[in-house]
């Protein structure tokens, strides 16, 4: 019996009957402990946690929230950052190459990619910040964000470096590639590390702050044909504003996007239509401009969430409740508000009658 049962040193017959010791479980044996101990560590974190202990998340709620801005155009990253850079690319090979002239004394195709890569970073920062903001503020998912332990500027600040992010990634894009093709180096390095902050903080804030004010996609296309792109295109991108004559300078000098560009050119060729101190305090003043302007906005939360407006319509309740935005607020003023926003500010969204 003992060379067809397994037995144990002393001879009793209670081993495992596949000849294996208690020190080599099988295959099935390991799978159970491994589910085991899986049960035993879920258990320890969905269980019912002793009441002296605090709650600890797993990561900080803002990375989390980043994560989801940063993977959500990185998932169709083709068409949210190879469009954008192959767009930029077009411009230099078509205008740079085909043209072969000089501006300012240095080769057409290195004058106008520090534009092309200023251009692009504010097309993608504003497309990026409005589109996810827009869209969170139509679907009411930003409503669950705004009800979460997140703070306001947690919330603003995930939306604006996932902006940042993704321009980053598109100038880095268009400059890898264009400038081995130009032949184009850096000429100031600490110019150009100030420009690049100031630039993706001036883009990502104008996303953030047109989603904030948008009501429709109709209203995020018109401000990107009529505002973003003229602007972009008027800011000296593809000529020197010192030849033009003076309305058309002076027009360009108001440009914000202007001062933009000459600190990006400044920065990687070392020439300018202004010194470099103005086009670093301007961009800079206008980063900050926009930052405080977003602070506004988050901190409120008016223009995030919907509006509801308590009016006299429905017989035999004390309000019926409707839910519209910010922008159709003063048409429905003229049904009678029974509480303005004046007097209740916070209890719009209660469900109890102010006092």
């Amino acid at each position: 019996m003992a060379g067809i049962l397994p037995s144990t040193p002393d001879g009793s017959l209670d081993g495992p009957l596949d000849g294996r010791s208690r020190e080599e479980p099988g295959p099935k044996a390991g799978r159970a402990q491994t589910g085991r101990e899986r049960a035993r560590r879920l258990a320890e974190v969905a269980g019912p946690q002793p009441a002296d202990s605090p709650f600890r998340a797993d990561r900080p709620p803002f990375l989390w929230l980043l994560e989801r801005e940063v993977l959500r155009y990185l998932k169709i990253w083709p068409y949210t950052i190879a469009g954008h850079v192959m767009s930029a690319l077009l411009f230099v090979i078509v205008f740079g190459f085909a043209l072969a002239r000089r501006m300012t004394g240095v080769p057409y195709d290195q004058f106008i990619l520090p534009g092309l890569a200023v251009q692009a970073v504010l097309t993608v920062g504003y497309i990026n910040g409005t589109t996810s903001l827009f869209e969170a503020r139509r679907d009411r998912y930003l409503n669950d964000v705004l009800a979460s332990p997140l703070r306001w500027w947690e919330l603003n600040l995930a939306l604006l470096a996932g902006g940042m992010i993704r321009g980053a990634l598109t100038a880095g894009g268009v400059l890898a590639v264009a400038m081995p093709l130009t032949g184009m180096e850096v000429a100031d390095p600490l110019v150009l590390a100030v420009a690049a902050a100031a630039i993706l903080l001036t883009a990502g804030q104008v996303g953030v702050l047109a989603g904030a004010y948008v009501r429709s996609l109709d209203h995020v296309y018109s401000i990107e044909t009529l505002v973003i792109l003229p602007l972009g295109f008027l800011s000296g991108v593809f000529y020197a504003v010192s030849r033009l004559p003076g309305p058309w300078r002076l027009a360009s000098e108001l440009n914000p996007v202007f001062y933009l560009v000459q600190a990006a050119r400044i920065g990687f060729l070392g020439i300018g239509d202004v010194p470099a101190w103005l086009a670093l305090a301007v961009s800079c003043g206008l980063a900050v401009t926009l930052s405080a302007w977003s602070v506004l906005v988050f901190r409120s939360a008016a223009l995030l969430k919907p509006l509801c407006l308590v009016t006299r319509d429905t017989p035999g309740h004390w309000g019926a409740r409707e839910e519209v935005g910010a922008w159709q607020a003063e048409v429905l003023s003229q049904r009678r508000p029974l509480y303005s926003r004046r007097n209740s500010p916070r209890r719009w969204n209660s469900g109890t009658r102010p006092a």
